[in-house]
């Protein structure tokens, strides 16, 4: 995220897509007709569901490389009975002043690839810019002569000697970032972009090596700090990209905490619970499908160079040093593709395993393997013989010392089945086990680790008699229950009133105002800053919202230096639990995620939508907060040192 900014947009909402030309004439300028598959599952192999939907709504379409702000167009998407044979593809009008392709990018429809998103976050609510005219540019050098080696061999060269995209594209985003995207030199250098990406076919650069040089003293050595590079002068950039960078780093603390260690160095204790009765039956078979997807998976690794197979399911390499140097552009932009590249190639490598693993299970003709039914005899024996299977794989691969690196990923392509020899396991042992151990033991819970961190935090605070920020009643008739009092804003209005939470949402509530109670303010910062203050009153809003379950103008009475601030002695903690605790964070995370997008929907162009843009970015920076305790959890497993 830091190092190339790329969003992930859920997939049912955006995709890439071909584009091809409306061959009946049917659309009108400004209009495109998009049928999509909608995906379910694996989209490398999506054959679960053929459900296509076909697109009524506003569309934005645009293509790579995109710098000139005409380069972005907003369509209508309608439907067309006569187009619905044609899916995952945007098909363009005939009609019109200029083809839609050529006003993105100056593209054409032999084969390009369009980004199209109708998510309606993303979808610009301004008219299109006037796009750029890519016709306009110089023509490609002639000879009148047949053209010879010499001729090929200069070409050549002048490419891999003169080729210059890359620094036009570096100064262009600086003067965006300076001056904007619609200033007059920031839509020239756009232009010279295109001719030069367009110079191996032409023969002709748009810019000497001397007049690049110029365009680059203009800017002073001074470069937005989301550039990143030590050799430039770094200002902090107030657009998008610049707070969406400040946002990642301030994040970097956590991480440099987090290591991985290579599955050589892993100690591999076998789990008696995930060990099935008759997984020694397919001892022969799974022997065989490690052997398969070991080969395969070490093709992967070598190819890609990462150190062991958690790496690569992680996109995370724990060979390399903490406090290596930081990678150039480069180096980054070539790391991320390389894991891309490979996540493809795993994706692909799981599915033939699952495939292959289920090959020699016993069928039923019947239903389909993967919605099998319930009542069917023959898909019961399916079922227990696939948990069996799973069970031996886990064994073998725990196992098995031949190879000085160890599989461990294998077992968990599979970690459904292994759940259920778990949990069939756990009911075995239940008439030794109290119903509540039982009951424990067989969940599976995903929040236990927030929620034992919570834990440890609000034991912290309440052992080291940290005063309590919040007005409170507590008594020991309702244990798990405590009184709060909210307050109207304005001081002249002394109205109360007080309402009855759980104990434990109180003690949250304390626990987050304690860890956010130093970049508290009043005062609104500047989006440069590179930690943002959190409005009281955001804050505040957030914790009355949560209480309430509605928007309100209440805010939490707080306690007064007279009154004594720490007034519960909790040695039970029986009211505790993990799943609630987890629950309370997320909806937390929630309000304020849902306060901002409400502002962010009642922006207008109008004089109150800079106020509008601002209130939004507020409970953003209030939403980081939250997620910086979610965070800090999740890797050092302490909220409090």
């Amino acid at each position: 995220m830091k190092e190339r900014t790329r969003l992930k947009l859920p997939k049912n909402k955006a995709r890439n897509m071909i584009g091809i030309v409306d061959e009946y004439g049917i659309l009108e300028y400004g209009q495109v007709f998009i049928q999509y598959t909608e995906l379910t599952g694996d989209y490398i192999n999506n054959t679960e569901s053929e459900k296509t939907i076909i697109l009524e709504q506003k569309v934005v379409v645009t293509k790579n490389p995109c710098h000139h702000p005409g380069d972005i167009r907003v369509f209508d998407a309608i439907d067309v009975p006569r187009l619905r044979h044609l899916k995952d593809v945007i098909v363009f009008p005939q009609r019109g002043k200029r083809p839609h392709p050529n006003e993105i990018s100056g593209s054409d429809l032999d084969g390009d690839e369009y980004a199209v998103i109708w998510h309606p976050a993303f979808i610009p609510q301004t008219p299109n810019d006037t796009p750029y005219d890519y016709d306009s540019q110089v023509p490609m050098l002639r000879v009148d002569r047949p053209v010879n080696r010499t001729d090929i061999r200069n070409t050549v060269l002048d490419i891999s000697e003169q080729s210059c995209a890359g620094k036009l594209c570096s100064i262009h985003l600086a003067f965006v970032d300076r001056y904007g995207v619609a200033a007059e030199q920031t839509l020239k250098i756009a232009g010279y972009i295109s001719e030069e990406l367009d110079a191996p076919k032409t023969g002709q650069h748009p810019l000497t090596p001397k007049q690049i040089v110029q365009l680059q003293e203009e800017l002073k050595n001074e470069r937005p700090d989301y550039f990143d590079k030590p050799y430039y002068k770094l200002y902090p950039s107030e657009h998008v990209l610049g707070q969406l960078f400040r946002s990642c780093r301030r994040f970097d603390e956590n991480w440099t905490t987090v290591q991985t260690p290579p599955t050589t160095t892993y100690p591999a204790p076998i789990d008696p619970l995930l060990v099935h009765d008759k997984q020694h039956e397919y001892r022969a078979s799974v022997e065989e499908l490690a052997r398969i997807y070991r080969e395969c998976i070490m093709d992967i690794m070598y190819v890609y160079r990462f150190s062991s197979d958690v790496d690569l399911l992680c996109r995370f390499d724990s060979s390399i040093p903490q406090h290596r140097a930081p990678l150039t552009k480069q180096q980054t932009e070539s790391a991320c593709l390389v894991a891309d590249s490979a996540q493809v190639e795993l994706r692909q490598l799981i599915r033939r395993t699952e495939r292959l693993f289920y090959d020699d299970l016993p069928s039923c003709e019947q239903h389909d393997p993967k919605h099998s039914d319930a009542t069917c005899s023959r898909c019961l024996h399916r079922k227990k013989a696939a948990m069996a299977k799973a069970s031996a794989l886990y064994v073998f691969c725990y196992t098995d010392t031949r190879h000085a690196r160890r599989m461990l990923s294998l077992p968990w392509l599979f970690a459904t089945l292994l759940i259920k020899v778990r949990k069939l396991n756990i009911e075995k042992q239940s008439k030794l086990l109290s119903a509540t151990h039982v009951s424990q033991m067989l969940e599976i819970q995903p929040y236990r680790l927030i929620g034992q961190s919570l834990l440890q935090a609000a034991q912290y605070f309440l052992q080291t008699k940290t005063s309590f920020y919040f007005h409170h009643i507590y008594t020991q008739d309702k244990p798990d229950r405590i009184t709060v009092s909210l307050r109207r804003t304005s001081e002249t209005k002394r109205l109360f009133l007080k309402r009855e939470i759980f104990l434990l949402d109180y003690l949250l509530m304390e626990i987050f105002q304690h860890f956010v109670c130093s970049s508290l303010s009043q005062l609104r910062s500047p989006v440069t800053d590179s930690k943002p203050n959190l409005l009281d009153s955001v804050w505040q809003h957030i914790l009355t919202r949560f209480i309430l379950q509605k928007p309100s103008k209440l805010v939490l009475l707080t306690s007064t230096v007279n009154e004594n601030r720490n007034l519960l002695n909790i040695q039970d903690y029986r009211f505790w639990s993990d799943e609630h605790a987890w629950t309370t964070l997320q909806r937390l995370i929630q309000i304020s995620a849902e306060c901002a997008n409400e502002y962010s929907n009642d922006i207008i162009d109008d004089e109150y939508s800079e106020d509008m843009k601002e209130k939004a970015i507020d409970y953003v920076h209030a939403n980081e907060y939250l997620i910086s305790i979610l965070h800090k959890m999740a890797t050092t497993s302490c909220l409090f040192s």
